[in-house]
């Protein structure tokens, strides 16, 4: 008959610290199957059920010098380690699924955006370089008008010519804008 069946789970401790290989037999006989099925009823994933469960006895294996339960007992510590690993499991499992949602996601879109911001750059490139090919007064307008967000009126002020000269500066930079942009469109 098997002496260690009898032990108390701290005597298996003790023994377990003791670098006791029978010890630690004993204990995988005794909650191998209590835990397994735990982490299984949490996992619903039999292969990561018994992957948790056995590296729970593997790290007990290398571990087994400095074994330190507390207050409780052997099989509380071993449940609760468990479900720690399970939960460990869940966030792994998480962060794992937000990695393949953002690389999908990469992979549909990340391409063509960087795409469209190259473009966007090249062709606010050339606009700024288009604008600074225009005559002084034709760029003022444009710019308190297109950048600074002027109303016709308030350019013409500023600008100190009339509304309808802002409208025929405005007027031709945009025909030299489109011409100069005709390559992207």
């Amino acid at each position: 008959m098997n002496v260690y069946r009898s032990l108390a789970d701290s005597e298996l401790v003790t023994r377990l610290n003791q670098h006791d290989m029978a010890a630690l037999e004993e204990v995988y006989l005794r909650y191998w199957p209590g835990l397994y099925d735990y982490a299984y009823r949490m996992l619903k994933d039999g292969p990561a059920a018994e992957d948790l469960t056995q590296d729970l006895f593997i790290k007990l294996l290398s571990n087994k010098e400095s074994l330190q339960i507390g207050h409780t007992s052997l099989q509380s510590y071993l449940y609760r380690s468990i479900r720690n690993a399970v939960i460990n499991q869940f966030h792994k499992d998480k962060n794992r699924q937000k990695y393949i949602e953002s690389l999908k996601e990469f992979m549909e879109n990340g391409v063509s955006a960087t795409d469209e911001l190259i473009l966007e750059k090249e062709m606010t490139q050339r606009i700024e370089a288009a604008i600074a090919t225009f005559p002084p007064k034709m760029k003022e307008v444009f710019e308190l008008s297109r950048k600074q967000f002027l109303s016709r009126r308030e350019v013409a002020k500023a600008a100190k010519v009339t509304e309808s000269t802002v409208d025929t500066h405005i007027n031709r930079a945009l025909k030299i804008l489109k011409n100069v942009l005709g390559l992207f469109f």
